[in-house]
C-alpha cells in the first residue's frame, strides 16, 4: 500500500450502501404519499374484486378530479355510492342530459343498479399500482409515519457510521 492511500473497510462500504438504500426507500415512499395530494389527486385502496384483473384487491389507485361531462365510455372512475362507500368502476355510458353515468365493475356480470349522479363523481382513475395499497394505508397512519421517519433516520445513521468506518 502506498503512502497516503487508505484501506477501505468492507463493513463501512456495506453500511453506507444499506443506509443509502434505507434513505432512498424512505424518500420514494414519502414522495409517493405526498406528491399526489400536491397535484390534487386522491389515493385510494382497492378493497373488493369488482375491478379484477385490472385492479386487484390491495392495489393503490390515484384519482384526479375530472369534470363528469368529459368522462367517456371505458374511463375508470371513483364515486361515492348511495351508502357512503367509495366505489371504483368503469363508465359504460355517459348520460349527460340526465347528469348521470352508467357504470360496471369489470368482474361483474351486470351494470350497476343505480346510475352515478354527476355530483357523486370523485374523479377519474389515472394510475393504478398493484399490491401496495395496504402498505400505503399503514404508512398513512400516525404510527406508520413515525416508523417511516425512524426507518429514514436509521438509514442516515448507517451512512454516517459507514463513512466513519471507511475513514478509520
Amino acid at each position: 500500500m502506498t503512502e497516503g492511500a487508505q484501506r477501505r473497510s468492507p463493513l463501512g462500504v456495506v453500511l453506507t450502501c444499506v443506509g443509502a438504500a434505507f434513505v432512498a426507500i424512505t424518500l420514494v415512499a414519502a414522495l409517493l404519499m405526498a406528491l399526489p395530494g400536491l397535484v390534487g389527486w386522491q389515493q385510494m385502496m382497492v378493497l373488493t374484486g369488482s375491478m379484477e384483473p385490472e385492479m386487484p384487491v390491495g392495489s393503490m389507485v390515484y384519482v384526479a378530479p375530472t369534470e363528469p361531462k368529459e368522462l367517456a365510455q371505458g374511463d375508470v372512475i371513483a364515486f361515492a355510492s348511495s351508502d357512503g362507500d367509495t366505489v371504483t368502476h368503469r363508465v359504460v355510458e355517459n348520460k349527460s342530459v340526465e347528469g348521470q353515468l352508467v357504470t360496471k365493475g369489470d368482474a361483474n356480470a351486470e351494470e350497476d343498479v343505480q346510475p352515478v349522479r354527476y355530483a357523486d363523481v370523485i374523479g377519474k382513475v389515472v394510475l393504478t399500482v398493484p399490491s401496495v395499497g395496504e402498505l400505503f394505508a399503514a404508512m398513512s397512519t400516525t404510527l406508520g409515519k413515525v416508523y417511516l421517519i425512524a426507518f429514514g433516520a436509521c438509514g442516515v445513521m448507517l451512512v454516517i457510521l459507514g463513512g466513519r468506518l471507511r475513514k478509520a
